[in-house]
C-alpha cells in the first residue's frame, strides 16, 4: 500500500511538472537566445556607438531650463551654430546635480559634441552634444506617449544615408525606443517614401518565483520625401516566457 501511494504520488508530481513545461517553437528559441546573450545587442551592419567610459546625452528643452520653470516638455535642441551648441551644454551643466568640465570639443555632420569630465571623478565622463540642424531637427516630445513624428531630415535622400540616419537615431535615444534588442532590420525606398523595418525586444526581469517576460515588437518607421518627416509606429508582437527567478 506504502509503495502504491509513494508511486501515485511521484506520477502526480511528473505530471504536474509536464504541465507546467513552456512548450516554444524553434523561433522563440532563437529569440531567447539573443534575449540572454552578453554579447548581442544589434544585428550586423546595424549603426551604434560603443564607449569605454561616460554615456552620451542630448541637450534638450528640460536640460538647459532651471528646475523650477521646467513644464512638462523634453524635446532635442538643434542648431548650426557651434557657439549656441556649447551654451546649450554649459546650461545643461549648470542645472544638473554634478558639475562636469569641458575637456574637448569637436563636431561630425550630425552634431556639435562637447566631453565633459567631473573634476573629482575622471571616469564620470558625459558626451553634450547637440544636433546640427543641417542633419536633423528633432520634434518628438519625449514626455509623449502618443507622439509618432520624430522629426525633420536635411540629408540626402538615398537608402544608405537614411538608413544611416534611422539606425543613428535609434541608438542614441532621440527615436525613445526603450527596446533591449534588435532582432532583425530591413530597409525599402518606394516611390514617395522609405520605410525600414525594425523587430525588437523589450525584456522585463522577474522577481523571485517569477518568469521573465520578453515581448518582441514590429516598428515601421517611414520617411516621406516630400516633407522629410520621419515618423515611428510600435506594435506589440507577441510575448514570450522567459527565464524563472
Amino acid at each position: 500500500m506504502r509503495k502504491t501511494l509513494i508511486f501515485l504520488l511521484l506520477l502526480t508530481t511528473f505530471i504536474s511538472c509536464d504541465k507546467d513545461k513552456i512548450i516554444r517553437t524553434p523561433e522563440e528559441d532563437h529569440i531567447l537566445e539573443l534575449a540572454y546573450s552578453d554579447n548581442y545587442i544589434y544585428p550586423e551592419g546595424f549603426h551604434h556607438e560603443v564607449f569605454d567610459v561616460g554615456s552620451v546625452y542630448y541637450v534638450n528643452t528640460l536640460s538647459i531650463t532651471p528646475i523650477s520653470e521646467r513644464e512638462h516638455v523634453w524635446i532635442e535642441l538643434n542648431t548650426n551654430n557651434k557657439d549656441e551648441a556649447r551654451l546649450w551644454s554649459d546650461k545643461t551643466n549648470e542645472h544638473s546635480s554634478v558639475n562636469r568640465e569641458v575637456v574637448h570639443e569637436n563636431e561630425t555632420n550630425k552634431y556639435f559634441q562637447f566631453k565633459r569630465i567631473n573634476p573629482n571623478n575622471a571616469r564620470d565622463v558625459s558626451y553634450s552634444r547637440v544636433h546640427k540642424t543641417s542633419y536633423f531637427q528633432p520634434v518628438l516630445n519625449q514626455f509623449s506617449v502618443s507622439d509618432t513624428l520624430i522629426g525633420k531630415f536635411n540629408g540626402e535622400l538615398n537608402l544608405s544615408s537614411v538608413k544611416e540616419l534611422i539606425e543613428y537615431l535609434w541608438d542614441c535615444g532621440t527615436m525613445d525606443v526603450s527596446f533591449s534588442k534588435v532582432l532583425e532590420s530591413d530597409i525599402k525606398e518606394h516611390n514617395e517614401y522609405f520605410e525600414y523595418n525594425i523587430q525588437s525586444i523589450l525584456i522585463v526581469y522577474g522577481d523571485f518565483g517569477i518568469h521573465d517576460e520578453i515581448t518582441v515588437f514590429d516598428n515601421i518607421i517611414t520617411l516621406d520625401k516630400s516633407s522629410r518627416e520621419l515618423i515611428i509606429k510600435s506594435d506589440k508582437v507577441k510575448s514570450i516566457q522567459g527565464t524563472l527567478r
